[in-house]
């Protein structure tokens, strides 16, 4: 199942609405992302979050429609997009796609990458997206297919230890059972020479970053 959710931070560019939720089964609003989706002319499946950051007057609007709110409490130990994303999974979600959670604070960005990377979310194929860059978290052992076009930079970033046994096919730089040291700028600004490549690790977790451009 294909999810989208809708987070609280900067949409910093005027999408098409109908790419972003283009074959999404489920869309997700994760308390002020209901913001996003109203600019957007985006009613969501779920509304989810302690509430604190949509406009109350799209909050009743939800309520009269009968939009499904999840309320929790402000006083919590996990952010808005965290229980949008363990929702998602208890839905049933493979592939999700994260708009709205990058930009603006530092600290909530970084929050929000080291969160997709975790250990809970390993089995979904997660994207955070924005109008410069197309973030996933790449787990060990699975063959993941990027798709981009010749010349597109491409940056694999340890997140969590080295990552070992990274072989890379579809690029200037190629990779074989190799290992990118965790804290090294090694896998930074590769470059793809044809319209899809690979990227495959035996052991860690990679942030792979396509740039837009």
């Amino acid at each position: 199942m294909s999810t989208v959710i809708f987070a609280n931070g900067i949409l910093d560019w005027e999408p098409d609405p109908a790419d972003l939720v283009k074959d999404a089964d489920l869309i997700i609003a994760a308390d002020g992302g209901a913001n996003h989706c109203r600019k957007l002319n985006i009613t969501p499946d779920i509304l989810i979050g302690d509430l604190d950051s949509i406009d109350p007057a799209l909050l009743a609007d939800y309520q009269r429609k009968d939009v499904p709110i999840h309320r929790h409490p402000r006083r919590k130990d996990a952010t808005d997009l965290e229980l949008a994303l363990d929702l998602a999974v208890a839905k049933g979600a493979r592939k999700i796609r994260l708009f709205g959670v990058l930009g603006g604070r530092w600290d909530m960005s970084m929050a929000n990458i080291l969160l997709t990377s975790a250990d809970k979310y390993k089995k979904q194929q997660i994207s955070l997206l924005s109008r410069d860059c197309c973030m996933r978290i790449l787990h060990a052992e699975i063959d993941h297919l990027l798709s981009g076009a010749p010349g597109r930079k491409v940056s694999l970033v340890p997140l969590t230890s080295d990552a070992q046994g990274v072989s890379l096919t579809g690029f200037e730089y190629p990779l074989s059972d190799h290992t990118i040291p965790f804290g090294s700028s090694l896998g930074v600004s590769n470059v793809m020479t044809g319209s899809t490549a690979t990227v495959r690790q035996q052991k860690g977790v990679l942030l792979c970053i396509i740039l837009s451009e």
